[in-house]
C-alpha cells in the first residue's frame, strides 16, 4: 500500500500571483521546481492535490489539465487526485498552514500570518 502526501495547489504547486477569477481560470505559471517535484514524488507516493478550485467539476478539471500542460508526467498523472477535501495523509503542504507544536497561535500570529509569496 502506497503512502499519501497531501500538496495544496494556490500559492503552492500555481503560483498564484494575479487576482482570483474562477476556478477555472488558472492565469499564473507554476512556482519554480513544482512540477518537477510533483513528477519526483509520484514515484514514492499517491499524491492529492487539495484546493478549493475542486468545488466545482470545472475547478478539477482546470486544475488536472494546468498539471499536464506544464509538464506532469504520464506516470504521475495516474498517482493524482484533484480533490476539495483534505484527504487522510502523511503529509500535508500549504502555504498557510501553521505548524501545530505544542501551543496554538496568537490572534496577532494569526493576522499577521502571510503566505511566502505575499509579505507584508
Amino acid at each position: 500500500m502506497s503512502q499519501t502526501i497531501s500538496v495544496d495547489f494556490d500559492g503552492v504547486l500555481h503560483s498564484y500571483t494575479s487576482k482570483w477569477v474562477s476556478a477555472s481560470v488558472i492565469p499564473d505559471p507554476p512556482v519554480p521546481g513544482a512540477i518537477e517535484w510533483l513528477n519526483s514524488m509520484a514515484e514514492k507516493f499517491e499524491i492529492v492535490v487539495h484546493t478549493t478550485r475542486a468545488r466545482s467539476a470545472d475547478g478539477r478539471e482546470a486544475v488536472a489539465l494546468y498539471l499536464i500542460q506544464h509538464g506532469l508526467s504520464d506516470r504521475a498523472k495516474r498517482r493524482i487526485v484533484v480533490s476539495y477535501e483534505k484527504l487522510p495523509a502523511i503529509i500535508y503542504i500549504d502555504d498557510r498552514a501553521w505548524r501545530f507544536q505544542g501551543t496554538f497561535p496568537t490572534v496577532t500570529e494569526i493576522q499577521e500570518a502571510r503566505p511566502w509569496n505575499k509579505p507584508a
